[in-house]
């Protein structure tokens, strides 16, 4: 693989900006010996005066890289060193408390210092401190990826220079400028890495070095995904996508009833819409992985532990095929000789719900322990504080009402069908329905009011965002009252309750295509030039942009689709409910890309590439005092850059 691939490949999404850019530096060197004089010899005037020219355009670039890098280099380097500095106060005023003896000879002001403040201040949780050294780690090593990229790109530059131009003057500035300049240096970066090591193998491993490093591991940049996982991805896919062939077919040739059919889509929907869904997040993150949309740290996941495009697809196949396996069961049992099909759904189901909350460190433990933490704060909407995975995830809820609302048919159906009831095989909504297809609106409403409250700025665009979500639960009222009392009226238009509620659908539909096109997706910053009614920095390609605002806007009107269809008799209501709940997922699926591309986007103007963990706010005399031991440390590890250099 050439270099500049490779570059690409491996640098920090959100530092992209701050590299060298070798591409283009690699360009000018293949323009420059494209239009070089030909047929000039070397004591020629005009080749002369050529290379000469391009030699001081060239490494003027050069150098204009090299501050760049330089300056950036410089920025992060210094805050890891507060970083370093703060945590190594907080880790030794635990070990004050502890054992006020135990502070070697080195951490003795720090550790008289602690012993003044320990008792006015409380200490912050061990588990909040690992977290703290680890993504602190993580930063240090992307830094110092950083910094190996960069000074392989100036190399490989000046190389390809003076092997195109026939010179040595690119070795010569390599040896000037790069190797005696800040980004050079290593040994201060160095000495953090080794001091973050240490300081996890004393204070937080009980001075076991290997349990230490294996915490603070960090995978390589760009490492593939395990082969078993490749493996596993490809046999599940490769199983699904027959069993679903499979029972296309056999749903359109077996012959059944309409009854039949109908408590079958009745009882499957809810599965298969769930893996469809599964299968757009599976293609999400392959995607964000492909252009460099860094969604781990947006989601604030344990980089070690994050699960990959193919990890997605393995998990979505296998549910996948488990779902085909039990629908062909389901339409076939009399050729397997099941006499009662109707368990089957709820085999699958229950087999689900067993894998995702065994709680053995298997199958994707972390994982799943993320996902229930994350549902358990939505739940709890109100009082606590809400994170970016918080409102995307139930985001996705209010996607997914249809296919909450089917799981919910499946639960009433079993236990009626128990119960022995004549209204079984009816699934009909009732006042439960309305009450679960307004929860994932309630969850996002709660939520932007917490957002409003804890927000320094008091934003009023977390209550414009809160009455969008408003306005979809007038929709449910609206809808259940009309349904209720239709049959007060011989005509659907005689009813006011329809006209509310079509008025209340058209005004929520507009409102929130307008909140994704502007506030979700960024657009509409730019009204001129090449990207017109976008903004000015776009990751995907132009055309993506105006197909998703054509899309978007469809789909959130697709409801007047299904309710033409479903007054002409043209389909049944529960076939309308199909259309509803697919094309909202589809939406959501396009809806995912650009809203994860606009979070990105504002961490790479912040240059955040690891999560912040605060840990305790330091007051005014700490301040002061982390600033003296710092400038003492920065004194000692200039004394020893002086020695060893020159």
């Amino acid at each position: 693989m050439k270099f500049g691939k490779t570059l690409d490949n491996l640098m920090v999404p959100e530092w992209r900006h701050q590299y060298m850019n070798y591409n283009e530096l690699k360009q000018m060197i293949r323009n420059a010996v494209e239009k070089a004089p030909s047929g000039s010899r070397p004591s020629n005037n005009v080749a002369i005066g050529y290379y000469r020219d391009f030699e001081s355009l060239f490494f003027n670039s050069c150098g204009v890289e090299l501050t760049k890098v330089n300056y950036f280099f410089a920025h992060k380097q210094a805050e890891a060193h507060r970083k370093l500095a703060t945590l190594n106060y907080q880790l030794d005023r635990r070990r004050a408390q502890q054992d006020p003896r135990g502070s070697t000879a080195s951490r003795g002001s720090a550790s008289s210092w602690s012993r003044q403040t320990e008792n006015k201040r409380k200490l912050p949780p061990i588990k909040k401190l690992r977290l703290a050294m680890s993504e602190f780690y993580l930063s240090l090593i992307m830094l110092q990826n950083y910094q190996t990229l960069n000074m392989t790109a100036f190399r490989k530059i000046c190389k390809k220079y003076d092997k195109n131009l026939k010179s040595e003057a690119g070795f010569a500035w390599y040896d000037k400028y790069v190797l005696r300049s800040t980004l050079a240096i290593t040994l201060q970066l160095d000495r953090m890495i080794s001091t973050t090591e240490n300081m996890y193998t004393d204070y937080l491993a009980n001075g076991d070095r290997s349990e230490a490093m294996a915490k603070l591991r960090v995978p390589p940049l760009g490492h593939p995904t395990p082969p078993v996982h490749v493996f596993s991805a490809g046999l599940f896919l490769g199983l699904f996508l027959v069993g679903a062939i499979i029972c296309f077919i056999s749903y359109f040739s077996v012959d059944t009833s309409p009854e039949f059919r109908y408590t079958f889509v009745s009882l499957f929907r809810g599965p298969i819409s769930g893996v469809t869904f599964g299968f757009c997040l599976a293609i999400n993150i392959k995607v964000y992985e492909k252009v460099g949309v860094n969604h781990v740290l947006i989601f604030e996941v344990e980089r070690r532990n994050a699960i990959g495009a193919m990890r997605a697809l393995e998990i979505s196949s296998f549910f996948g095929y488990m779902c085909t396996l039990s629908i062909l069961l389901y339409l076939l049992h009399k050729e397997f000789f099941i006499e009662d099909p109707i368990y089957i759904p709820l085999v699958q189901v229950a087999f689900v719900v067993v894998l995702f909350l065994n709680p053995f460190r298997i199958l994707f433990y972390s994982g799943r322990i993320w996902l229930l933490t994350v549902m358990g704060r939505i739940l709890l909407s109100p009082f606590f504080f809400v994170n970016f995975a918080d409102f995307w995830v139930a985001d996705q809820w209010t996607s997914l009402v249809v296919t909450i609302v089917d799981h919910y048919y499946l639960v009433r159906f079993y236990v009626r069908y128990f119960l022995d009831r004549s209204d079984a095989f009816e699934f009909e909504p009732d006042y439960a329905v309305a009450v679960i297809r307004c929860l994932p609106a309630w969850f996002r409403f709660a939520q932007s009011l917490r957002r409003f409250r804890d927000s320094g700025s008091k934003s009023t665009d977390y209550l414009i965002n809160a009455l969008k979500y408003f306005l979809f639960i007038a929709e449910v009222v609206f809808s259940t009252i009309q349904m209720e009392t239709i049959a007060h009226y011989t005509d659907l238009f005689e009813s006011p309750w329809t006209w509310a509620y079509i008025t209340i659908c058209i005004v929520s539909s507009i409102y929130t295509v307008f909140w994704d096109l502007l506030m979700d997706f960024g657009l509409f910053r730019v009204w001129n030039g090449e990207n017109k009614f976008l903004r000015d920095n776009l990751v995907y390609p132009r055309w993506f942009y105006y197909f998703v605002i054509v899309e978007n806007t469809l789909l959130r009107c697709v409801w007047i689709l299904e309710f033409a269809l479903v007054h002409q008799e043209l389909i049944a209501p529960y076939n309308g409910q199909s259309l509803i709940g697919f094309s909202e997922i589809v939406r959501r699926f396009f809806w995912n890309f650009l809203r994860l591309e606009n979070e990105h986007l504002y961490n790479c103007g912040q240059f955040r590439a690891t999560r912040d963990i605060f840990i305790t706010r330091l007051d005014p005399q700490e301040e002061r005092f982390l600033e003296s031991v710092m400038d003492n440390t920065e004194d000692l590890g200039r004394e020893k850059l002086n020695k060893k250099y020159f």
